[in-house]
């Protein structure tokens, strides 16, 4: 990929998507990735890498799909009787008058990728194909995925069809000559018979983009392997080992089923504030064998805290709201959990001390979600999502100062990837007193340190005085 200066970066960006719709799998049973069609992701993917306008060529009608509340861009749809790529292809160039990144309805790709390559500019070619960043050219797959192409490619189209001597069939070789799960191996009218033509000529070749990128699928169970890769690729920065052990293995088949579902990642949320009310009602009734169960519950909580994340991400349903409900619903579980075994374990022994350091802890865990509050706005208003990683990154560059380096330390502490392992050890050994002196103090805490954090994110009195 060629350098270029910011601006001019900005300016080249491709904003207009192709999408060449002949894929064979039935209208009844398309394609599906993630719990979404194919067809619907690839368009998601395409709108969160900033393209503005897609144009559907071929295929049936595809406003089934398209008209999905999350669409946000324009599309429209060109009926064509093209039966196969290079057709389909001219049928697209005809009616764009700027380039575009073109896609296939069977592509698999993320925004990244498609963002990568929309930047990448044509440097004086017709067509690129795109290729993962750690392929080398030679082993570019037959079946890409993305291509970036020039309107004018139209020309070049027009005089393959008057003279098709011009194009060259690629040669076939072991690696692309066998059928796998995960590639489609070229056949009259295949575009990879259009890309080693104007290869040949020097008016194509491939460019390297980061991001996530597959062979157009074949099969089901290539789908299934890109499932699989995608949930570790949809990992936070800011994940730790507990949070990774958490979603990959013991939250893993709840994220499949509810990929399966017509559950929104909001729902899932409050089916875990729901648990997380049952646990504080177990451990109010001040027993052990009650806590262990408040304990399980509140496990299964935290569990809902991984999947409904994940379905999220996965479905392309982030929004603000959903940042701060999830948010919202960790303190109010926090707040349940341990009021509840406050409660329980004044009921059980009839100390008022456990009324005394419940009632630290709900200062606490209320001023905490203030100041956090402040902060996540501080650091992150133009984008709630990636406030975890913010505060972690500000956190270690600065981590010479001891406050700051001791809350990046301590701070997995306060997650509800390992706070749920915790309780059910104190529960376990019998210490819930321990554990509510230990939360209480927490809290506290967590509210003077994330005060004190703040003043890495409020703007400087210079920064400030420019604006205005």
């Amino acid at each position: 990929m060629t350098d270029r200066k910011k601006g001019e970066t900005k300016e080249a960006m491709v904003r207009t998507a192709v999408l060449i719709n002949l894929t064979r799998a039935p209208a009844e049973r398309p394609l599906r990735l993630a719990g979404l069609p194919l067809v619907l992701r690839n368009v998601l993917a395409a709108q969160q890498a900033g393209i503005e306008e897609i144009l559907a060529v071929g295929g049936e009608d595809p406003g089934r799909v398209l008209r999905d509340r999350r669409v946000k861009l324009r599309w429209r749809w060109v009926r064509s009787q093209a039966a196969d790529e290079v057709n389909a292809v001219r049928v697209a160039c005809s009616e764009l008058r700027e380039n575009a990144v073109l896609f296939f309805a069977d592509s698999a790709f993320d925004a990244r990728a498609l963002e990568e390559l929309s930047r990448a500019g044509l440097d004086g070619k017709l067509l690129r194909v795109a290729r993962r960043a750690e392929l080398a050219e030679e082993l570019e797959p037959t079946g890409a995925s993305l291509y970036l192409c020039s309107h004018e490619l139209v020309g070049a189209l027009e005089e393959r069809k008057a003279d098709p001597s011009i194009s060259s069939r690629p040669e076939p070789s072991g690696r692309d000559s066998a059928r796998d799960d995960n590639q489609v191996v070229a056949s009259e009218g295949r575009l990879a018979e259009l890309v080693a033509g104007l290869r040949q000529r020097g008016l194509a070749d491939s460019v390297a983009v980061a991001g996530r990128l597959w062979s157009r699928v074949s099969s089901r169970a290539a789908l299934r392997a890109i499932h699989r890769e995608l949930t570790h690729f949809n990992l936070k920065p800011s994940d730790g080992v507990f949070a990774r052990f958490n979603k990959l293995v013991v939250a893993e088949p709840l994220i499949r089923l509810a990929l399966k579902t017509p559950a929104t990642p909001n729902f899932i949320t409050g089916l875990g504030l729901v648990l997380a009310l049952l646990a504080a009602a177990a451990f109010i009734q001040g027993s052990y064998a009650w806590s262990l169960a408040g304990a399980l519950l509140a496990y299964a909580s935290a569990m809902m805290d991984h999947v409904d994340g994940m379905v999220a991400r996965l479905k392309f349903l982030e929004s603000e709201f959903g940042v701060w409900f999830e948010s919202a619903v960790d303190y109010a579980s926090y707040f349940a959990i341990f009021v509840g075994l406050a409660l329980g374990l004044y009921r059980e022994t009839g100390f008022r001390y456990h009324l005394v350091v419940g009632g630290l802890f709900v200062f606490g865990t209320i001023v905490s979600f203030v100041v956090m509050s402040r902060q996540r706005k501080l650091a992150s208003a133009d984008n709630p999502t990636d406030y975890p990683n913010r505060i972690h990154a500000r956190l270690e560059a600065e981590s010479k100062n001891f406050f700051h380096w001791f809350t990046r330390k301590c701070y997995f502490l306060t997650r509800r990837a390992v706070l749920p392992y915790v309780i059910l050890l104190f529960c376990l050994l019998d210490l819930r007193v321990l554990l509510l002196g230990c939360v209480a103090f927490g809290s506290n805490l967590v509210w003077l340190l994330t005060l004190y954090n703040n003043r890495l994110f409020r703007p400087s009195p210079r920064a400030t005085a420019e604006a205005d």
